[in-house]
């Protein structure tokens, strides 16, 4: 799968990066925020391509698993396309309250 297709181990890292050793959070975030590729944070770090890319897997399953098993990324998006579409139908004195809410939720 191309690094385009799994854009949301980013996203993963985000929420449960802290639960990474901190070896394998910072490869997730070089390879997928810093878009540095293989051979680049082989370089950086002294390993070699391949050692990068079976690093990288086990952490990207890692935070898989934990998603399969927490579900915080698909509870908060599911979150903010409710609040996102009630926010038109509520009083305007509350649309603020839910801005709130809703910018709370993309931290």
């Amino acid at each position: 799968m191309e690094k385009e297709d799994k854009l949301y181990i980013s996203k993963y890292n985000d929420y449960y990066g802290s639960m990474l050793t901190k070896y394998q959070s910072q490869l997730i975030s070089m390879y997928y925020d810093e878009d540095l590729s293989l051979n680049e944070i082989a370089s950086q770090l002294g390993i070699s391509p391949q050692g990068v890319r079976d690093a990288l897997k086990r952490a990207e399953n890692t935070l898989e698993k934990m998603e399969d098993k927490l579900m915080l990324v698909k509870k908060v998006d599911s979150a903010k396309i409710l609040l996102e579409s009630l926010y038109n139908e509520v009083p305007q004195n509350k649309q603020e309250e839910i801005k709130k809410v809703l910018e709370l939720l993309d931290k």
